[in-house]
């Protein structure tokens, strides 16, 4: 397994507030990561902090091996990313500053740029001043995918589009993950999005990630636990990897990090009633990061 983004001890503050925090996190070849955080959690400044757009305070970041600070121009090009914000010249129509961008790189699929700019409907002759937000969304998302790069950082991309834009964008992310070669990682906060491309998830808390793993062994895990008992049990419960728990007329309602299969052989050998409930990834989100 090649690692493509290492990161160790990564700390960044903003006027003396930290945002990250010690923060290690390794990102293999062919992963296709969502990332979930809360508002303000620090995902956009990771992101920019792991490509040198933000310095870092303290700390080691290398994608493809490389310092982040001290990345080649051909390693430079095998990164495409889609900031939050448009920072693109705003006097420019979107044919120039395609035109523009180029020329900064050996290899550009046309074909692509022109079948996305049609299924779009962008006006090319416009400037990047006259479009609309969304519009503004999918000429940086056509303009990453254009020079079909090794490594694709999406913030938020598809906060701006309309359903339709958004449906188009997951198809084109869906066929790029066929490509073992790819590493896609992506902020977002529309959890059916993730569930639709991501392989892993990646949750940013108190300035670490504090989960990463499978997509599938996150559901798996993280689960609800409707406990039914009588009080002499109930003496006797240690609920294992709880992440919160409620008193029920009948017993215990609780959601745990992980399923301890040999506890719960043991409650219900002492006769305690136990339905193993799944739990949506939005509120497995909330349990681990309440």
């Amino acid at each position: 397994m090649t690692t493509i983004i290492s990161i160790e001890n990564l700390n960044k503050a903003y006027k003396k507030q930290p945002v990250l925090t010690d923060l290690n996190w390794q990102i293999e070849q062919g992963d296709v990561i969502g990332l979930l955080g809360k508002n303000g959690a620090g995902k956009s400044t990771l992101l920019k902090s792991l490509l040198n757009i933000n310095e870092i305070d303290s700390g080691k970041v290398t994608v493809f091996s490389e310092n982040h600070n001290d990345l080649s121009a051909t390693t430079k090009a095998k990164i495409g990313y889609v900031p939050q914000e448009n920072d693109e010249i705003s006097w420019l129509s979107v044919d120039d500053l395609i035109k523009f961008r180029k020329q900064f790189y050996s290899h550009w699929n046309d074909e692509k740029v022109t079948n996305l700019i049609s299924s779009w409907d962008i006006d090319t002759s416009k400037k990047i001043a006259e479009l609309s937000p969304g519009q503004v969304q999918k000429i940086l998302i056509i303009l990453a995918l254009a020079p079909e790069p090794e490594l694709l950082i999406f913030d938020e991309p598809a906060a701006a589009l309309d359903p339709s834009a958004r449906r188009e964008f997951l198809k084109e992310i869906v066929n790029l993950t066929a490509q073992e070669n790819i590493t896609i990682v992506f902020s977002t906060h529309i959890v059916s999005d993730l569930e639709r491309v991501a392989n892993k998830v990646a949750i940013l808390d108190q300035g670490k990630i504090c989960y990463f793993d499978e997509l599938d062994n996150l559901k798996e895990n993280v689960v609800q636990l409707t406990l039914s008992f009588d009080q002499q049990a109930q003496q006797e419960l240690n609920v294992p990897f709880v992440l919160s728990q409620k008193n029920t007329p009948q017993g215990l309602s609780c959601v745990v990090s992980q399923l301890d299969t040999t506890w719960l052989e043991l409650i219900k050998n002492k006769g305690v009633s136990v339905d193993i409930i799944p739990m949506g990834l939005e509120d497995i989100f909330l349990e681990l990061t309440s």
